[in-house]
């Protein structure tokens, strides 16, 4: 089984552009991050870090921490953009989003003097993904309080493959399916795996931290050659919850042996991007 493992890397700027993370600690993400590299350094364990582009611009920290960025990369680590301020995609233009997203790759690729491949969406939006039969009432009509949305996530797929990125990690649910398990008319379904859209590789998101339901779901898929997406925050590595570096290191301690049998991979998100390339080649 593959597994891949990201960071939200959301910076002050993010938490003033978020749903109520506004008291959150200023270098919450700065210090998190850091942690989160000495457990994967432990374990010998590569992730992927989504930055907000504005992260790397020269400054002072926490507002920007450009020879962390820098640090993430000689660590072995995948820098990707978290977009160039965090702000919610759905409602922006299609030359805002393109503007967005090159300015945040090319800031990235200046500070870690590499190819960036990939993207990571604000707040896991947009959903709304009617080609896979996903469907987002809140996007669409703006329930969020941000507008009514523009770009739905295949047209940002579109958007983001011409800005030159190769993958991006994308969120959404099946609703038929949804539907026909609630009714007992489906069992559940194989987590949906990463698949080619207009020549970008969409990495599905499984799950949240490195809890019990990450840990159940790693189990499940253990004997397969599945892939299975999870994430956290660095702003929370340091917290008491799911997402704490703490957590981090019990679940790679947990599949230590598994890892070594060569039962499990722990692969970034761009490695991800490549063994699908190559298959849909096959």
């Amino acid at each position: 089984m593959r597994l891949t493992i990201s960071f939200d890397y959301d910076s002050p700027e993010g938490y003033r552009n978020s749903f109520g993370m506004q008291n959150c600690r200023s270098d919450a993400d700065q210090e998190g991050a850091d942690v989160l590299m000495r457990v994967l350094k432990k374990h010998g364990a590569s992730a992927t870090f989504g930055v907000v582009g504005r992260v790397a611009l020269e400054g002072q920290p926490p507002e920007h921490c450009p020879e962390q960025v820098c640090r993430i990369h000689e660590s072995g680590h995948e820098v990707a953009s978290h977009s160039m301020f965090h702000r919610f995609l759905p409602p922006m233009r299609r030359n805002e989003l393109l503007e967005d997203a090159s300015t945040s790759r090319r800031v990235l690729e200046y500070r870690i003097d590499a190819p960036v491949r990939g993207f990571i969406p604000p707040f896991n939006r947009p959903m709304h993904f009617p080609q896979r039969r996903a469907f987002s009432v809140s996007e669409v009509f703006g329930l969020h309080g941000r507008g009514r949305a523009r770009q739905s996530l295949g047209s940002m797929l579109r958007v983001l493959a011409q800005a030159g990125y190769g993958w991006s990690r994308v969120s959404y649910e099946d609703k038929l399916d949804a539907l026909l398990r609630r009714a007992g008319l489906r069992k559940a379904m194989t987590p949906p795996q990463p698949f080619l859209f207009d020549n970008i590789v969409a990495i599905p998101l499984h799950a949240t931290g490195f809890g019990e339901a990450s840990t159940a779901l790693v189990r499940q898929y253990l004997k397969t050659d599945l892939t299975i997406a999870i994430y956290g925050h660095p702003n929370q590595a340091l917290e008491d919850n799911d997402q704490s570096a703490e957590k981090l290191d019990r679940f790679l301690d947990m599949f230590e042996k598994e890892r070594a049998d060569g039962l499990l991979q722990v692969h970034t998100m761009a490695q991800i991007e490549g063994f699908t390339r190559a298959e849909a080649r096959r």
